[in-house]
């Protein structure tokens, strides 16, 4: 749609983005040339296993070692090619600086996929900057987190699943599972479309699209089932078309029940717990990170409150009641004064508790939001977008905003902005946020009483 790209822009696009990042990371670099908060145990295990040392495991790493094979991957056929070892802080960061560009390039095609024949395509590609922009996960393109390359991994599964190829989509899994456990619930998002989509085919004779559909699904499996022939058929296409995620998930379950949990270390720190706050917090996360498109929204949500005042209310008051009864404070918010949520807790919600309360309603306008960017979305898409953003983020105890990055982007990537001035605020937004991110890194340093490094804020 619309005028077409010489085959030379994108990738044009990509070098540039590569390059302006690489500027920032190199500034990142040479203000804290040294390990800094969760780097301080990501990096010396990188370098251990980088050595041949695959027996020492550092139990304040909660996650699998995908992160850092992965980074030895990367570099090692450069270190083979210079002749030494490429295990330091500045190429270890660099894997972020790489999925980065990669996570342009996939967000992009996946873009393209979704919306290609309705938006035009220099409009996908500068939303699709605009997303690689994300500030809490462009930040982290800049230290050695799992996030980026986390993300990365999870949407080229996606981008291949939509593509029909559910072996190699498969195997993406399992890497974003080896990079981070929690990415285990979008293997089952991508198990669950697949397996309602051969099952569709097989017995209505076309993908499952709607509530009543699968209504009528249920019916046809019923009768199905009367027939073990027909059964057995059924079963066997469903078995084997979705292989490749059922692995990865059984792996899943081998993996928990051998390590009697979820997270590999640090497990007090880490419990599962019930947070339902949460699902509030991604709300206005979702807005403020959204924000060039709040305007449209603000009237059709008023006369949706109208319309639907006894709902309207009812949500508002299960809202405080859940607020009242459910909000935990995790010790590492109150005392890791190097994140934004310590301040933000700290300075607004921990010290007047009547803004937890006046914040419903914005969670409210912020789920609105949601809500219509999903909403072309057929009903099973959403019923298992809510579900998993509720396995994602409910459990976590700590308020951090790095867990909403993918349930955000799954999200955004189903609607895409016609209009050039809203894709062009979003830029300069993300844009200026980016660079007082990076200017309060760089600029504000202070000191704790048992350490003699300086200290900086991050997200």
């Amino acid at each position: 749609m619309g005028t077409p790209q010489p085959a030379f822009i994108f990738p044009l696009v990509i070098g540039c983005f590569t390059a302006v990042t690489y500027v920032f990371f190199v500034i990142v670099y040479t203000v804290q040339p040294k390990a800094f908060v969760d780097e301080i145990f990501h990096i010396p295990q990188a370098q251990k296993i980088c050595d041949g040392n695959f027996h020492e495991w550092d139990d304040k790493i909660t996650t699998l070692p995908g992160l850092y094979l992965f980074s030895i991957g990367l570099n090692g056929p450069v270190s083979w090619i210079l002749g030494r070892r490429l295990c330091d802080v500045f190429s270890l960061r660099i894997t972020n600086l790489v999925a980065s560009a990669f996570m342009l390039s996939t967000l992009h095609k996946l873009l393209v996929y979704l919306h290609g024949k309705k938006v035009d395509h220099w409009k996908l590609m500068l939303s699709a900057v605009n997303l690689s922009l994300l500030p809490v996960m462009y930040w982290f393109t800049f230290l050695y987190y799992t996030d980026v390359l986390s993300t990365l991994v999870v949407f080229i599964m996606i981008l291949l699943h939509l593509h029909r190829a559910p072996n190699a989509a498969g195997i993406m899994g399992a890497v974003a599972f080896i990079i981070r456990q929690t990415n285990i619930v979008w293997v089952g998002f991508m198990f669950v479309l697949l397996a309602s989509d051969v099952l569709g085919i097989k017995v209505l004779k076309s993908p499952i699209m709607t509530f009543s559909d699968i209504r009528m699904l249920l019916k046809k499996l019923k009768k199905t089932a009367t027939k073990p022939y027909r059964l057995a058929e059924v079963l066997t296409d469903l078995v084997y078309d979705t292989l490749s995620y059922s692995i990865v998930l059984m792996s899943f379950i081998a993996f928990v029940l051998y390590n009697g949990g979820i997270v590999v270390g640090d497990r007090k720190a880490h419990e599962a717990t019930v947070h339902l706050p949460q699902l509030g917090y991604f709300c206005l996360f979702f807005l403020i990170f959204s924000l060039p498109y709040a305007p449209n929204h603000v009237r059709p949500f008023i006369k949706l409150c109208k319309d639907n005042l006894a709902c309207s209310v009812a949500v508002l008051v299960i809202g405080v009641m859940v607020i009242h009864s459910n909000t935990l404070v995790h010790p590492y918010l109150l005392a890791d004064n190097r994140h934004y949520t310590f301040y933000l807790w700290n300075r607004f919600y921990g010290k007047f508790s009547i803004i937890r309360y006046l914040m419903v309603p914005v969670y409210m306008f912020g789920a609105y939001m949601v809500h219509t960017s999903i909403q072309r979305c057929n009903f099973l898409f959403k019923v298992l977008f809510v579900g998993c953003l509720v396995a994602t983020v409910v459990p976590q105890k700590l308020l951090e905003f790095r867990y909403f990055i993918i349930p955000f982007l799954m999200a955004r990537i189903q609607n895409v902005s016609k209009n050039w001035w809203q894709l062009g605020i979003e830029t300069l937004y993300f844009l200026f946020i980016n660079a007082v991110t990076l200017y309060i890194f760089v600029s504000k340093t202070f000191y704790w009483e048992d350490s003699s490094e300086p200290q900086r804020i991050i997200w």
